[in-house]
C-alpha cells in the first residue's frame, strides 16, 4: 500500500506539509473500499454512484490536494463543503483545521451521504458533519464560514452560499461553461464582493439540486 501512496504523492508535489500529513493520516483507499488498492491510488477520478441524472465521484487525488493547498486552511477554520461524496476531502480538511475547527458538508444523494457519514464515523472524526440536502442553500445555522469549497460544478454562482462566507474568506468555486472546460476559481470576499485570485481549467460533475429548491430560486 505504501508504495502506491508514495508514488501518487510524488506526482502531486509540491504540497504544503499540512496537506501531506492529512494525506497519510486518512488514506484514500479507505474511502473507496469497492476498489482495489492499486485503483485507489491511480491519479484519476473514480465513480461512487450513478442513478439517472445523479452522479457522484471521488476526484483525481493530485487535484484534490492541490485545491486544498489553494484554500489555505488553518487550525480553527470553519469550512462549508458542497458535495461530500466519499468523505475523503471532508476528512483531509478535518485534519488540517483540527479539533477547534469545523467542517460542514452537504450531500444531496441520500445513499452517498449515508456512505460518507459511515466512513467518517469509522474514522472517529468528530469535527465534521455531513447533512443530506441541497448544498446550494449553504448551511445558515453554522455560518459564517472562513472557507467554502465546491466539489461539483455550476453555471451559476450561488449567492446564498457566498453570503455565508466571512469577509476576507476564500471560496473555491467550479464554474461550468458551455462547450468549454470547467473553471476552478479561487475567490476572495473583499468588501462583500467577489475577487477572483486564480482560475484553473478542470472537469467536475454538475451540482445536483432538488426540484423544490430550484423552483424557489427561479432556476427551474
Amino acid at each position: 500500500m505504501e508504495q502506491y501512496q508514495d508514488l501518487l504523492l510524488k506526482k502531486s508535489l509540491p504540497l504544503s506539509e499540512q496537506v501531506v500529513e492529512a494525506y497519510y493520516r486518512y488514506p484514500r483507499h479507505l474511502f473507496v473500499p469497492e476498489y482495489t488498492i492499486q485503483e485507489a491510488y491511480e491519479d484519476a477520478p473514480l465513480l461512487l454512484f450513478k442513478k439517472g441524472t445523479f452522479v457522484s465521484t471521488i476526484s483525481q487525488p493530485s487535484f484534490v490536494m492541490r485545491i486544498l493547498d489553494m484554500l489555505q486552511l488553518h487550525p480553527g477554520h470553519k469550512v462549508f463543503e458542497l458535495g461530500a461524496g466519499s468523505g475523503w476531502n471532508t476528512a483531509l480538511m478535518s485534519y488540517i483545521v483540527g479539533s477547534q475547527g469545523r467542517i460542514v458538508s452537504s450531500e444531496i444523494i441520500p445513499e452517498v451521504a449515508d456512505r460518507a457519514r459511515g466512513i467518517l464515523d469509522q474514522m472517529r472524526i468528530t469535527n465534521a458533519k455531513v447533512f443530506t440536502g441541497d448544498g446550494f442553500e449553504g448551511y445558515e445555522q453554522d455560518a459564517p464560514y472562513d472557507r467554502i469549497i465546491f466539489t461539483a460544478g455550476s453555471a451559476e454562482m450561488p449567492e446564498k452560499i457566498f453570503a455565508q462566507l466571512k469577509e476576507d474568506g476564500l471560496m473555491v468555486f467550479v464554474r461550468k461553461e458551455d462547450k468549454k472546460n470547467d473553471m476552478l476559481q479561487l475567490i476572495k470576499k473583499v468588501n462583500g464582493q467577489q475577487q477572483i485570485l486564480n482560475s484553473i481549467p478542470c472537469s467536475f460533475v454538475t451540482v445536483n439540486r432538488n426540484a423544490e429548491s430550484r423552483l424557489q430560486d427561479g432556476t427551474l
